[in-house]
């Protein structure tokens, strides 16, 4: 499945995300560009912090995030492969595998040229996504995308000059 791209084989463009850190109130602003190569190649590499990158290939994910190395087989961590396979198919547009790998109720609207899926967990969990919120604009290129976590952080994504090949 190609999920809202269609033909695309590539997808690349920039992102800002904002960290939310509820227990402390802390926000951490980062930016960077990002590069899907369909159907399981991401790489979001940051150029603010300069050096930290998250990247996914196939079952491989490799990350430099706070000053932290590390690499995993996600086929071994369950938590990991459904982390990394939940932002890979939101931002390639497959929000129902997303919602099937996540136990989560799906609604989706129009809004303002806009599709909005809210995937919302059917039963608390201790780690995992709570709320995922996608704004995927007419091309089905997506825009923005919440990540709001059980431990109160969330990560928001704001994409632009994205484009797809």
């Amino acid at each position: 499945m190609t999920g809202m791209f269609g033909w695309a084989q590539t997808i690349e463009g920039d992102f800002a995300q904002t960290r939310c850190i509820a227990a402390s109130g802390k926000t951490i602003e980062k930016a960077g560009h990002i590069t899907l190569v369909y159907p399981d190649n991401l790489d979001m590499n940051y150029s603010n912090p300069d050096g930290e990158y998250f990247i996914l290939h196939g079952n491989e994910m490799s990350m430099n995030m706070d000053g932290k190395k590390n690499k995993v087989d996600t086929e071994k961590n369950k938590r990991t492969h459904t982390f990394a396979t939940t932002l890979l198919n939101c931002i390639k547009g497959d929000w129902e595998q997303a919602a099937a790998d996540n136990d989560a109720d799906t609604v989706v609207k129009e809004e303002g040229g806009n599709k909005i899926v809210t995937l919302t967990a059917k039963k608390k969990a201790p780690r995992g996504y709570a709320r995922i919120e996608l704004t995927y604009n007419k091309a089905g290129m997506l825009n923005k995308m919440i990540l709001e976590e059980f431990g109160g952080v969330t990560n928001t994504y704001v994409m632009s000059n994205t484009t797809k090949k």
